[in-house]
């Protein structure tokens, strides 16, 4: 498993991952340590993505058009682009991990091609 770390978001991750901070768990593992809180051996309940959006390269989308074709648990999406092309970040989820990965996939290729 291999965790990418959202850096500046992380509070918003931190609470979506039932208050765990994935980075120091990530960092404990790397350097040999024990987790020091046990971690839940149950399943979650829903399993929840995050997308970082980006301006597409050709064509322009609105949070509207996300919107219209994907169901959120969070999305902003705005113009100026930041660092990137970033214009937005969108959180996702589904009790099913596989039906979630393939909304992702969605979401990324809708995002790339704007919209089409």
């Amino acid at each position: 498993m291999r965790l990418r770390l959202p850096g500046a978001l992380s509070p918003q991750v931190n609470k979506l991952t039932f208050g765990v901070d994935l980075f120091d768990v990530e960092i404990s593992l790397a350097l040999g340590e024990e987790v020091i809180r046990p971690l839940d051996s149950g399943d979650p309940d829903r399993f929840y993505g995050y997308i970082l959006l980006r301006r597409p390269k050709r064509g322009n989308l609105t949070q509207r058009d996300f919107e219209r074709h994907f169901s959120f648990d969070e999305i902003r999406y705005s113009y100026p682009a930041g660092p990137y092309g970033r214009v937005g970040q969108a959180i996702v989820s589904d009790e099913d991990e596989l039906k979630l990965q393939r909304t992702i996939e969605d979401i990324v290729r809708s995002n790339e091609t704007a919209g089409g």
